[in-house]
C-alpha cells in the first residue's frame, strides 16, 4: 500500500533531495486521487524502468525520430475505398500493450460506448436497441484517424499525470502527420505553440490515433466520453436509446409518436454535437429505419425481444456446410477461392464461433456438423 511518510523516509536515507521527493509524492497522490489502480508515473525515466525499455527507444518515439515505429498497410472495406492499418514496432507495441494493460484498462469509458471494454460485446450493444420501432443509424468517417495526440494528451493529463508525462504517454500512443498529410490543410491540426522544453520534440502536424494499436480503442473511448454525454442528453430529450460501438452509432425509440420529421431533427443535433468535437458524420452511411423495415444492428437482427443472427449469416454457414459435405474440403476450397483447405477451414470455424456468441444452440449444431467433416488432416 501507498505510504507518503515511508517513501519520504526511504528517499531521504538513500540522499535524495526533499524538494525532490514532495514533488513526486504530489504527483503520485495526484494520480491516485483518480484513480488509485493507477501506477505512477514521475518521469521518462521512471517510465522506462516501468516498461523494462530503454530511454533512448522511448525518447526516440517521442520524438518521431524512429523511421521504422509503425508498418503500414491496407486492407479493403466492404462499403469500398481502404482502411490503413499501422502495427507498431514490437518495442513500441510492448509500451502501448504496458500502457493499455496497468493504465486504460482501470478506466471505465462511457455508460453508452460498448466497442472494446470488458464483459460487453456486440450482442450487448444490439440488446439495447431490441423491438425498438424507429432506428437511426450513423457512422463517423475515419475515427481514429481523426483523434489527436491533443485529445490523447487531455486523457492521460485528466487521470493526474503531470503534463510533459501526459505528452509523452499521448505521443508513444500516437503516429506523426507525415508532411503532405491532408491534415496540412487544417488549423486545429498545426501545433499552435513550440515546444520550448525539449526541442526534440517539437512537430510542425500533431500525431494522431492509429488504428492497430492496442492502446487506441481505449483512448478513442476515453476521449469520446463528452461526445457520448451529450449525444445522451439528445437521446434522453427525445425519449430514445443511444449506443456507440466504436464509430457505430445508434440511436431507437418505441415510441409511436416519433416520426420522419424528429428523426431529421436528432440527426441534425447529433451531427452537430460531433462536428463540435471535431469529428466528420459519415453522411452517406446515416440511415433511418421505420417501422415494419428489418432493423439490424452490429450484423445483428434485431427486431424481436434477443439479438439474433441475420438470415445472410445462416445461409453462408449452411451453404459452406453443404458443399463440404457434397464435394469435400478440397473440391469447395478451390470452388470458394480459399488459397488452402486450412484457410477455409479456420474462415468456416470463425463464422461459428461468431454464432456461438449470439446463439449458443445454433451454433452447437453447426458445429457437430464442422467435426462430421473428412478434412484432410
Amino acid at each position: 500500500m501507498w505510504s507518503p511518510l515511508s517513501y519520504k523516509r526511504k528517499g531521504l536515507e538513500i540522499g535524495i533531495a526533499e524538494e525532490l521527493l514532495d514533488s513526486a509524492i504530489e504527483q503520485t497522490e495526484n494520480v491516485i486521487e483518480e484513480n488509485p489502480d493507477l501506477p505512477s508515473i514521475l518521469t521518462l525515466n521512471h517510465l522506462s524502468t516501468r516498461t523494462k525499455t530503454s530511454l533512448e527507444t522511448l525518447k526516440a518515439y517521442i520524438s518521431r525520430d524512429e523511421p521504422d515505429a509503425y508498418r503500414k498497410f491496407s486492407i479493403a472495406k466492404r462499403s469500398g475505398g481502404r482502411r490503413f492499418i499501422r502495427v507498431p514496432a514490437p518495442q513500441l507495441a510492448h509500451v502501448q500493450k504496458w500502457i493499455h494493460h496497468h493504465i486504460l484498462s482501470h478506466i471505465s469509458p462511457h455508460r453508452a460506448s460498448y466497442g472494446f471494454r470488458k464483459r460487453t460485446s456486440i450482442k450487448d450493444c444490439a440488446r439495447k436497441h431490441c423491438g425498438a420501432r424507429w432506428l437511426i443509424k450513423l457512422d463517423i468517417v475515419n475515427f481514429f484517424e481523426t483523434i489527436s495526440e491533443i485529445q490523447v494528451f487531455s486523457v492521460f493529463q485528466k487521470l493526474g499525470y503531470q503534463p510533459l508525462v501526459a505528452f509523452e504517454l499521448a505521443r508513444l500512443c500516437t503516429v506523426s502527420s507525415d508532411e503532405y498529410s491532408p491534415r496540412r490543410n487544417y488549423g486545429n491540426w498545426w501545433a499552435f505553440k513550440s515546444y520550448k522544453v525539449i526541442r526534440n520534440y517539437e512537430q510542425k502536424l500533431l500525431g494522431y490515433l492509429p488504428q492497430g494499436a492496442s492502446s487506441s480503442p481505449m483512448l478513442s473511448n476515453l476521449v469520446m466520453w463528452k461526445c457520448d454525454e451529450q449525444i445522451s442528453k439528445i437521446a434522453k430529450k427525445n425519449g430514445m436509446k443511444y449506443s456507440r460501438y466504436s464509430d457505430d452509432i445508434a440511436l431507437s425509440t418505441s415510441s409511436k409518436d416519433f416520426n420522419r420529421a424528429l428523426a431529421k431533427q436528432v440527426i441534425q443535433e447529433v451531427n452537430r454535437v460531433l462536428s463540435q468535437y471535431g469529428y466528420l458524420p459519415h453522411f452517406k452511411k446515416c440511415k433511418v429505419v421505420p417501422p415494419g423495415a428489418r432493423k439490424v444492428i452490429l450484423g445483428l437482427n434485431v427486431d424481436g425481444a434477443v439479438p439474433v443472427l441475420q438470415r445472410e449469416t445462416k445461409d453462408r454457414i449452411r451453404q459452406h456446410l453443404y458443399f463440404l459435405k457434397k464435394h469435400g474440403p478440397v473440391e469447395h476450397a478451390l470452388a470458394r477461392g480459399f488459397d488452402s483447405v486450412w484457410g477455409l477451414q479456420s474462415h468456416l470455424r470463425g463464422l461459428i464461433d461468431y454464432a456461438k456468441a449470439i446463439e449458443p444452440e445454433y451454433a452447437a449444431k453447426r458445429l457437430r456438423e464442422f467435426r462430421e467433416i473428412d478434412w484432410p488432416f
